[in-house]
């Protein structure tokens, strides 16, 4: 088992735990301690599109016959990341990122939250937001994945505060510049190097593993006094 807080007896449910960030916290998760059921659209114990409100009831429903009750631990890291100048955008393309990365985030947490309060045994929701939700980047226009990511931040806070009541417990963590199949900044690397030494103050990339790790703190009992927050891990960039 890895350092850190322990997890053991945790049932964890992680959307977009087939790759990037949310296949570090699986895999870290489970070094930890915890039973993990991944949901995504391929490649994960449970396929299901979180856009979806079937499929998402069915998923939730499937997770806790697989990891032998109801979920008390939820990583919502399923999204897309999409590049378009806000006077090209279309209202196709707003729509879609919204759908995955917010109503996504809302239907799972929703679904998730209900079956904890059915089970009686109160629980933790990380969500996955972005340092794009705190500040504005010219140099990839992303007004779509801003929006989705903000609305994250605004949603986990509401969701915090009504969910208490019933020992849930939600937070967010808002990567930078994280090394993923997701990344773009680093389409040029010579300018991608540059953007790292003039605008993040540790001068690097982040690791997935190191945005789970945030993560796993979240939802681990050392944090039982921490709910509604926005966690930058981006090496210093929103500074």
């Amino acid at each position: 088992m890895s350092d850190g807080p322990g997890l053991t007896g945790r049932r964890a449910l992680v959307t977009g735990g087939s790759s990037g960030i949310g296949a570090a916290t699986t895999a870290l998760l489970r070094e930890r301690g915890a039973t993990v059921a991944t949901l995504d659209l391929h490649d994960a114990d449970l396929t299901a599109d979180v856009r979806d409100e079937v499929m998402i009831a069915d998923a939730v429903a499937a997770a806790t016959e697989l990891l032998g009750g109801a979920p008390d631990l939820l990583v919502a890291s399923a999204g897309v990341y999409r590049i378009e100048p806000f006077l090209t955008l279309t209202a196709a393309e707003w729509d879609d990122v919204q759908a995955i990365n917010l109503r996504g985030v809302f239907l799972t947490g929703r679904e998730v939250a209900r079956s904890m309060i059915a089970a009686g045994s109160g629980g933790s929701i990380v969500n996955l937001a972005s340092t794009a939700a705190l500040a504005a980047d010219a140099g990839e226009p992303t007004a779509h994945y801003n929006a989705s990511k903000a609305g994250v931040v605004a949603l986990t806070r509401q969701m915090a505060v009504e969910l208490a009541p019933h020992g849930i417990r939600v937070n967010c963590v808002c990567p930078g510049v994280i090394d993923t199949p997701m990344l773009r900044i680093m389409d040029d690397p010579e300018a991608g190097e540059r953007y790292l030494r003039e605008s993040v103050p540790l001068a690097r990339l982040g690791a997935a593993r190191e945005v789970a790790a945030a993560i796993a703190f979240l939802a681990s009992p050392e944090a039982a006094y921490v709910t509604g927050v926005a966690l930058p891990v981006d090496g210093g960039l929103t500074l």
